[in-house]
């Protein structure tokens, strides 16, 4: 040990058993080392190399030990640079790219106070003017100090400062208002005054300001109210904080002021060295430091690598959990970081997460595509440098990345661990991606996967290959339309922003690889659970296929696999034979484990029985035992009225009302339609001249509403009455799943609904006409059109009753009937074809009236 060291060794000891906080730690260092440094020149070799006794009193067992907070400290102290801790952000970037990465910008805040350890301001500093003289346009504010001085016949200096009151009162001068003007206004104002006194001028300048008070709030070490001035900027509030914390945000800072806010962006000075920060402070401000927002790293062979902090997206916009951030190009990464270290050729490639945590790698080569977001590393490396050596492992697996091809030299010594394989993956399939040297290309050579993991397969590795792991979902993603010559259908691959934000499990991005798949397909048809088509290589069997297809179903035959296969000469299958041949397979007597499968083949489960399904009636009303009933092909409506227990004594079969599902959606179709068309012939009559007013566009906009919303009744006209459908069987019509049979009660009333001004069921009289029965409902309303009136009967079929017009002959109306008075469409006149409307609107009214009827309780 060195003369210093040793006489240093017991001051060192004592200080580190001081109960020592990091605020006191360069006091008390000082006047334990200052015996010492005073000292240090008259001391003699011999006796600078006898060490003082520690005094007792230091080692007292009532000092606490010092925490890892007071030894940073005692370091910085000291002059040495304490050890940096990473944060749990840090620590995550980190430990994916295999180096340490540091959060961007909070170095700016490195010589701010330690958290719990406020700095200490002098009143001298809070009221503290710049250099040099202050600005005419200064804008003054009560509390601010002006120094006035008189020079002439009179001639004296004073201090004043502005009052509550916004006045400033200088002795023999009147009052001059001076909050919220400048300080050369307000000069102005009192030269102006000194002018009535002979020979004496007047010279103003600021002395001190007002302190500002601000509040600063949020993610920062020392949060709390602080007293800085008006010549303080944000910035400088911040550092007076203890700077931001690396949980907190410096992109989005909010300055609080009279209500309003503002945001800040410190990348704004820290990257492009914006002014846009010289926001100076007011009494009543607050800062708030919210938490940090998304992130990004740049990592490799950057200028500056580092974690950013990038700005999360519009809040409209979170409509699906992939635009939680704004999305970077490699062009926006790269200016973030300062740009590649070196100006050659670079491989960029990034690193995601998908939604269970898997970490997904690609090459980036389109440096304006947005495809960065939250969680996302962009690592930058020579080309050339990256490939000696190396195989990569990309897709569906938790290890991607680069490999040692000296660890890595076949595919079982990569792939043999099943632990590095996706959760979902695809056994059936993997591609190698190799570059040949001698044809200048890339060629793509494919393997089984779940032979390799069994160790009935193997492959050399090459430097620079590149192994592709699939899942499932990218399968699926390939296309769903089987094509005989096992060419699948294409789908948009990588092609758009859009497709960037889904999870990478849900397309295979290289069309290369996707067609190269699309080609290997084999085919699994009928009775299996996924049928569709499966990508395989060699080796693959019936049994791995019909694994992959999710298994035989309940109704599957096993006795009778039909297998097409696509012979090439060498197949064994074939016997030396070219062309397509068909087998039958016994899975149960047969091996399925030994029958092979390979691209194009087909296989077809057939079914032993038809899938029972949930078939079934509904009806409701007067019968002995409404419900739903299963069905039968062939069962009639005499059928299921006898297993309802028959129509009871009040029933009324004449006024049945049936409503069929196909009829119902083929309806519901016609409403849609015909809202659509409305929609354009409103938008072609608003690009005429003559464009129609508010009133009209209202109304077809209301029009198309109820189409849209109109939930169809599907009626069918039908003979419902046991006796009727047992003489003349051919009226007991064929039921069909999803029926709904109404029988209603023998009916007393008639019915009015639509455009009236009461609508109720009135009781039958037969001495009364429709018009009557108009009348007694209340007469029409403002919008009735008393021209296209038409009575409904309880069979269902209608008449039109034109009971406005002067020679009308009056129709009988029987119980329960329903007259409808249908809308007047001239409000719809300016629309093309307006004429539809009118039977639009009438089909609208007996819709609202019927609907209830056939709903189930």
């Amino acid at each position: 040990m060195c003369i210093r060291s040793r006489f240093l060794a017991p001051y060192m000891v004592a200080a580190l058993l001081l109960p020592l906080g990091p605020a006191a730690a360069a006091d008390d260092l000082s006047r334990f080392y200052a015996p010492w440094l005073g000292q240090q020149a008259a001391l003699e070799p011999d006796k600078a190399d006898k060490p003082r006794p520690v005094a007792q009193k230091n080692t007292a067992k009532t000092a606490p030990l010092m925490t890892p907070e007071t030894t940073r400290a005692v370091m910085v102290a000291l002059g040495h640079d304490a050890p940096r801790v990473l944060s749990p952000l840090e620590e995550s970037y980190s430990r994916r790219v295999v180096d340490e990465v540091q959060q961007f910008g909070y170095d700016l805040f490195a010589g701010a106070a330690p958290q719990g350890h406020a700095i200490e301001s002098t009143p001298d500093y809070r009221a503290a003017l710049p250099m040099g003289a202050v600005q005419d346009d200064f804008i003054l504010n009560s509390g601010d100090r002006l120094s006035v001085t008189f020079r002439g016949q009179r001639s004296d200096s004073k201090i004043v400062a502005i009052d509550s009151n916004g006045q400033l009162l200088v002795d023999d001068l009147p009052p001059v208002s001076a909050a919220g003007r400048t300080i050369k206004q307000v000069r102005d104002a009192l030269q102006s005054q000194v002018m009535a006194l002979h020979n004496t001028e007047i010279y103003l300048a600021l002395e001190s300001v007002q302190q500002a008070g601000v509040l600063i709030v949020g993610n920062v070490k020392n949060p709390g109210r602080k007293n800085l001035t008006v010549f303080n900027s944000v910035l400088d509030a911040l550092i007076a904080a203890g700077g931001v914390e690396r949980t907190g945000s410096l992109r989005q800072i909010k300055l609080v002021r009279n209500g309003r806010s503002t945001l800040i962006d410190l990348y704004s000075l820290l990257i492009y060295g914006s002014e846009n920060l010289d926001i100076t402070l007011r009494d009543g401000d607050r800062l708030i430091v919210p938490p940090i927002g998304p992130t990004v790293a740049v990592a490799g062979g950057v200028k500056r690598p580092g974690i950013y902090e990038i700005m999360p997206a519009l809040r409209g916009n979170l409509h699906k959990p992939q635009t939680a951030s704004e999305f970077l190009s490699l062009q926006d990464m790269l200016e973030l970081a300062g740009g590649p270290l070196s100006p050659g050729q670079n491989r960029f490639m990034r690193f995601g997460l998908t939604g269970d945590g898997r970490e997904v790698v690609d090459d980036i080569t389109d440096p304006h595509r947005p495809v960065f977001t939250d969680g996302a590393i962009l690592m930058v490396a020579p080309s050339d440098d990256m490939r000696a050596g190396t195989v990569e492992l990309a897709g569906h697996t938790r290890r991607p990345g680069l490999h040692a091809l000296s660890k890595t030299k076949t595919l079982s010594a990569l792939l043999g661990d099943k632990k590095i394989w996706g959760p979902d993956i695809y056994p059936l399939i993997g591609v190698i991606e190799r570059r040949d040297e001698k044809q200048m290309t890339r060629q793509l050579i494919d393997f089984p996967p779940l032979l390799v993991l069994r160790d009935h397969f193997d492959r050399k590795l090459q430097d620079g290959d590149i192994v592709h792991l699939f899942s499932r979902a990218q399968i699926a993603a390939l296309g769903d339309t089987e094509e005989p010559a096992g060419k699948l259908t294409p789908v948009a691959m990588g092609a758009t922003d859009e497709d960037m934000t889904q999870d990478d499990s849900d397309a295979v991005t290289a069309p290369a690889i996707a067609d190269f798949l699309r080609e290997r397909a084999a085919f699994a048809r009928g009775a299996v659970r996924d049928p569709g088509p499966w990508p395989v290589s060699a080796g693959i069997t019936l049994e791995n296929i019909i694994a992959v297809a999710g298994g035989l179903t309940l109704e599957a035959s096993t006795e009778n696999i039909e297998l097409t296969s696509k012979w090439q000469g060498e197949s064994t299958q074939g016997g030396g034979r070219s062309g397509t041949h068909r087998i039958a397979v016994n899975y149960s007597a047969d091996d399925p484990a030994a029958i092979m499968v390979g691209p194009g083949d087909s296989v077809r489960i057939k079914q032993k029985f038809k899938r029972v399904e949930d078939s079934s009636v509904l009806i409701i009303g007067e019968v002995a035992n409404p419900g739903r009933y299963d069905l039968m092909a062939g069962d009639r409506l005499s059928d299921l009225l006898a297993r309802a227990g028959g129509v009871s004594a009040q029933a009324y079969p004449d006024g049945a009302i049936f409503s069929r599902d196909s009829e119902r959606r083929a309806e519901e179709a016609r409403f849609r339609a015909q809202a659509q068309d409305l929609e354009m012939k409103l938008a072609a009559a608003m690009a005429k001249k003559d464009e129609p007013d508010t009133t009209q566009i209202s109304s077809v906009q209301e029009l198309v509403t109820q189409l849209k919303q109109a939930e169809a009744v599907g009626r069918i006209t039908v003979e419902a009455d046991p006796g009727a459908l047992a003489a003349d069987p051919e009226l007991d019509i064929l039921l069909e799943p999803g029926d709904r049979i109404y029988i209603p009660k023998r009916p007393l009333t008639v019915r009015v609904a639509g455009e009236i001004l009461s609508p109720a069921s009135l009781q039958f009289r037969k001495d009364r006409n429709a018009r009557d029965y108009i009348m007694q409902a209340g007469g029409y309303s403002w919008h009735a059109d008393k021209d296209r009136v038409f009575v409904v009967y309880p069979d269902g079929s209608a008449q039109p009753l034109a009971v406005n017009s002067w020679n009308h002959s009056p129709v009988f109306v029987p119980p329960g009937s329903t007259i409808i008075v249908p809308r007047d469409p001239k409000p719809f006149d300016f629309i093309e074809t307006a004429r539809d409307i009118s039977q639009i609107l009438s089909n609208l009214a007996i819709t609202g009236i019927f609907i209830d009827d056939i709903r189930s309780d």
